[in-house]
């Protein structure tokens, strides 16, 4: 996972991701976060979890809330 150079940014995705994480149990509801920052930064998180492949694309990710 890359870690954005920003300290208050990386710690606002953390808190995000964290949220996401509560809401998604509470709710029964499914999302995906992609941030993709011109320079290279790239973070992609699906149900508030960074594990995502690089082999999956953003498309394919976001077909997976359409079903």
């Amino acid at each position: 996972m890359q870690q954005h150079p920003d300290a208050e940014v990386r710690s606002a995705i953390v808190r995000l991701c964290d949220a996401l994480c509560s809401y998604e149990r509470a709710t029964g509801l499914e999302s995906v976060l992609i941030i993709r920052e011109q320079g290279g930064f790239v973070y992609r998180a699906m149900g508030g979890k960074p594990t995502i492949p690089v082999e999956i694309s953003d498309e394919s990710l976001l077909a997976l809330l359409e079903e």
